[in-house]
C-alpha cells in the first residue's frame, strides 16, 4: 500500500470515528463507562451495577465544600446519554437514591421516557426479599458487625455487612457486601475470626440500629470500602421492617460502685490511696462501650488519647495516675469477664505505649491552667 493509499485510509478511519462520535452524542469518557456498565451487566449478578450506581452517588452528594448543583452536572451527563447500558445505570440510581427525592424524581422521568429492555432483578429491586440478620460482637463488645442476608428476583443472594464501633460515638464506620448466601459468608468469617460471639436478631431491630448508627456519621472516620457501599446500605435499611429495639448503652452506676469497692479492697489498688482515685476510675468507666470489665486495645487508645480527666473533683498528681490505675484494674477486670490472657497482654502493651505521652499531655495542660503547683 502506497503511502498516498494509508494518508487516505487513515483520514477515512478518523473520519468515520467523528461521525459515530456525533451521531451517538457519546465521549470516550461515555465509552469507557459504557463498557464498564456493560460487562457488570454481563456478569449476570446485580452486585457490580449496585456498587458503581452506590459509587457515582457517593461522589454527586454535596460536600460542605462542593456546590449543590454538583448532582445536576452529573446526572446531566448520565442522562445525556441515551444507551440501554445507561438507561440500566439510571434505574438503579433511582432505587438507590433515598434521601435525594429531587434527582430520584428526575431520574423516574427520564425512565419514563425510554423504552430500554433491562434485567429482571432491576425491576424487581422494591421488592427485595431481606430475610435473616445476625449480629456479631468481639469479645470486648466495643464493635458489631451486622450482617444481613437479602435476595433479588428470587434468585440472586446479596450478603451486607455493617460494621459499628461503639468507640466512635457507635457510628458505622465500614460495610462490606458479597454476592453469597449469609449462610455462606457466616462460614467463611467464623473461619477467619476467633473471639466473636453471634447472635441473631430481628429485622427490625436491625433496621433501628443501623439508623441510630448512620446518624452518627458525621463523626465517623470513612474506610475505603464505605463509600462504594454507603447508598446500597441506607436503601437496605429502608426496605427492613420498622419497630425495633433501640440499642441499649446505659451504665448501671450501681454495678459500677459496687466493682469499685471490690477492686481497691484488692492488693492490686494498694497504690491508689488518695479517694479521687475511685473518681477517676469511674470516668474511666465511661469510656468506649461503658462496659467496666472489657478493656480493649482501641478503647483504651481513646481513654488515654484525647482526655486528661483533670477537674474539680481529681486533682493533677491523680490524674497523673490514670495508665497505672487502668493498668492494675484491667487484668481485675478481665478475670471476671473470661477474657484471655493474649488479649489482656495486648491491651496493656497499649496502655505502655501512652503511658508517656498522656502524662506529658496532663502536665502540660495543667501548665496552662496554672495547675501545676498542685503536684
Amino acid at each position: 500500500m502506497s503511502d498516498k493509499r494509508r494518508a487516505r485510509r487513515a483520514k477515512q478511519v478518523r473520519r468515520d470515528a467523528r461521525r459515530a462520535k456525533k451521531r451517538n452524542g457519546e465521549s470516550p469518557a461515555d465509552w469507557t463507562l459504557r463498557d464498564a456498565i456493560r460487562r457488570a451487566l454481563a456478569g449476570g449478578h446485580p452486585l457490580s451495577l449496585l456498587s458503581m450506581a452506590s459509587m457515582i452517588i457517593h461522589i454527586a452528594k454535596p460536600e460542605p465544600l462542593r456546590d449543590e448543583t454538583y448532582w445536576d452536572t452529573i446526572l446531566n451527563g448520565l442522562i445525556g446519554v441515551r444507551t440501554r447500558e445507561m438507561t440500566a445505570l439510571l434505574a438503579v440510581i433511582a432505587e438507590l437514591l433515598v434521601d435525594d427525592p429531587a434527582p430520584r424524581l428526575r431520574c423516574r422521568r427520564e425512565l419514563a421516557e425510554r423504552d430500554e429492555h433491562l434485567p429482571r432483578w432491576i425491576a424487581a429491586l422494591p421488592e427485595v426479599d431481606i430475610y435473616r440478620a445476625v449480629r456479631r460482637t468481639n469479645v470486648f463488645g466495643d464493635v458489631d458487625e451486622l450482617v444481613i442476608g437479602m435476595r433479588l428476583d428470587a434468585r440472586h443472594e446479596l450478603t451486607v455487612a455493617v460494621t459499628l464501633d461503639h468507640n466512635m460515638w457507635s457510628s458505622v464506620v465500614d460495610a462490606v457486601v458479597v454476592p453469597d448466601p449469609i449462610d455462606e459468608g457466616l462460614a467463611r468469617i467464623a473461619e477467619l475470626s476467633s473471639d466473636t460471639d453471634v447472635f441473631e436478631m430481628t429485622l427490625a431491630d436491625a433496621r433501628v440500629w443501623i439508623e441510630d448508627a448512620l446518624d452518627e456519621l458525621p463523626f465517623a472516620r470513612e474506610t475505603e470500602t464505605w463509600p462504594l457501599y454507603r447508598a446500597v446500605v441506607q436503601w437496605m435499611v429502608g426496605r427492613l421492617p420498622e419497630g425495633g429495639e433501640r440499642r441499649s448503652d446505659a451504665v448501671d452506676w450501681d454495678a459500677s460502685e459496687e466493682l469499685c469497692d471490690r477492686f481497691f479492697a484488692t492488693d492490686s489498688a494498694t497504690p491508689f490511696t488518695d479517694y479521687s482515685h475511685r473518681d477517676l476510675l469511674l470516668e474511666l468507666f465511661e469510656t468506649g462501650t461503658g462496659d467496666p470489665l472489657r478493656w480493649s486495645a482501641a478503647r483504651v487508645e481513646r481513654a488515654l488519647g484525647g482526655t486528661t480527666y483533670l477537674n474539680d473533683r481529681i486533682p493533677l498528681e491523680v490524674a497523673l495516675d490514670a495508665p497505672d490505675l487502668l493498668r492494675a484494674f484491667i487484668p481485675y477486670a478481665h478475670a471476671q469477664s473470661g477474657i484471655r490472657d493474649e488479649l489482656t497482654s495486648n491491651t496493656l502493651a497499649m496502655v505502655d505505649e501512652l503511658r508517656t505521652s498522656y502524662k506529658r499531655e496532663v502536665l502540660r495542660r495543667a501548665e496552662y491552667w496554672g495547675l501545676d503547683d498542685a503536684v
